[in-house]
């Protein structure tokens, strides 16, 4: 695979990472009008928050990924 093919991936990644907290964080804000019982909203919301931490950190390490890599004299790998 080639650097700019690898740099492609990872940024795609990084998007998907993005997109997952920005709508966790939608659809946690709306759980009040499911019409759940609140102990299912509350697990729901638990559940939410930790796609939310998981995926902000997965952004991080992406981003901190794709500088790496585009400062590395590899073309290849």
């Amino acid at each position: 695979m080639t650097k700019d093919e690898l740099l492609i991936l990872l940024e795609h990644g990084r998007k998907i990472e993005e997109a997952i907290v920005l709508y966790s964080e939608h659809i946690k804000n709306t759980l009040y009008l499911s019409g759940f019982k609140k102990s299912d909203r509350n697990n729901a919301k638990k559940i939410l928050n930790n796609l939310h931490r998981e995926s902000y950190e997965h952004k991080i390490f992406m981003r901190q990924l794709i500088e790496q890599v585009k400062k590395d004299d590899k073309h290849v790998y």
